[in-house]
């Protein structure tokens, strides 16, 4: 029977993101009228695969699957400038990270590369207690197999002192690292 269960989770995971998106996130989403304002507004709409208005229209048209086939709600930085912006008062940003949330909960992305990001990510959270950017960027370029990326950007870094080559710990690491073994 838990089998059964699991099965028809999977199957149906697109409905249950949309069922989710219409019923708890935004019930609003077809008030929207397609404006343009959250796009306009938007920092990051030109290097989306689809911007925030075509978003919600594909959420219109059940098209959740072409969503989490895209970069968009990845690249998001959830500024809620598309939602303040908005009219209708859709709020855009939560259903942008509703849906990154629930595609990492099903495994299902775009990129074998966002999830890598994410994987390790919270693995250096979970070891550290906080980010270490030297070892995320390391790492990352390793699985991705691009082992020469941003490595033009280093000299810039190291002289700016931006990132730290020593990794810093917080006291309550152990506390972060129970809450991120729940989320993997």
């Amino acid at each position: 029977m838990y089998l059964l269960i699991i099965m028809k989770i999977s199957e149906n995971y697109l409905d249950t993101i949309r069922d989710e998106l219409l019923n708890v996130i935004e019930p609003n989403i077809y008030y929207c009228y397609q404006c343009g304002k959250c796009t306009a507004g938007c920092p990051l709409s030109d290097i989306y695969d689809y911007q925030p208005n075509e978003i919600i229209r594909l959420i219109q048209l059940n098209k959740i699957d072409t969503i989490i086939n895209s970069n968009s709600v990845y690249l998001c930085a959830s500024c809620e400038i598309c939602s303040s912006r908005c009219p209708q008062q859709v709020n855009i940003s939560a259903v942008m990270n509703h849906i990154r949330i629930k595609s990492w909960e099903y495994k299902v992305f775009k990129l074998k590369e966002t999830s890598n990001f994410y994987t390790i990510f919270l693995r250096i959270i979970e070891k550290f207690g906080r980010s270490f950017e030297p070892l995320l960027i390391l790492t990352l370029n390793l699985l991705n197999k691009r082992f020469f990326n941003d490595l033009d950007l280093i000299p810039g870094i190291l002289t700016r002192r931006k990132i730290r080559l020593i990794p810093e710990f917080t006291s309550s690491r152990k506390e972060v690292a129970k809450i991120i073994r729940k989320s993997i």
